[in-house]
């Protein structure tokens, strides 16, 4: 999980809410698909936990804190977020994993969250310093900062099931492969970190000792 640095609401967001005023229910919100793509857009493309790519098709809007529990932060923009569908973003390959190893993400997140032990990606700026990830099994554990919330946070989302483990290790290869075809392969995977990018964190951390060589 990464920090996002939420910015302003839009406009078309908040006059509509305007309008929602004598019925607001969130069904009755007409642009949440130009909502969707803007919370895309603000976090790079990337979903809020995972930090699969995400784009129009596979991902949805995100109430950090269920609107059940907390229907006052129903429109608030603070308390939405773009996630993955988790195992309904996963096509083929679905059949060769176990159900409990598809299912993550926004659809899996219980809406009976213990606020004093979530992690929240857009309040803890130091997000990443509560995840370690294993270098050869690619899968996210505590760092032993807090590990009590970094382990709830990581059931709460499944973020440490083997589909994710196998799109980390993926994401690694790719990087790999993409800078075996230049001179500079250490300058190269700099740059291409510098970026934002599928699974982001977990690459840093795989390279990190690679990148420290790096003048």
């Amino acid at each position: 999980m990464r920090y996002i640095s939420k910015g302003e609401s839009p406009d078309f967001f908040e006059k509509e809410k305007q309008l929602l005023v004598d019925d607001p229910a969130w069904d009755n919100l007409h642009c949440k698909r130009e909502l969707r793509l803007h919370l895309i857009k603000e976090q790079k493309a990337l979903c809020v936990y995972c930090e699969r790519g995400i784009d129009d098709a596979n991902s949805h809007i995100e109430h950090l804190f269920a609107q059940s529990d907390n229907p006052a932060k129903r429109f608030e923009y603070d308390n939405l977020v773009a996630s993955c569908n988790g195992d309904q973003c996963v096509s083929a390959s679905k059949d060769s994993y176990k159900p409990e190893d598809v299912h993550s993400c926004g659809h899996k997140k219980s809406d009976d969250l213990d606020v004093d032990k979530f992690l929240n990606p857009i309040v803890h700026s130091d997000i990443a310093h509560y995840f370690v990830y294993d270098k050869e099994r690619c899968s996210i554990y505590a760092s032993g900062k807090d590990a009590e919330k970094a382990i709830y946070t990581i059931k709460l989302l499944n973020l440490d099931n083997h589909r994710l483990n196998n799109e980390r290790a993926n994401a690694r290869l790719a990087l790999e492969k993409t800078v075996k075809m230049y001179p500079d392969r250490k300058e190269k995977i700099r740059f291409l970190l510098s970026k934002e990018r599928a699974f982001i964190s977990f690459l840093r951390h795989y390279f990190s000792p690679f990148l420290a060589e790096l003048p």
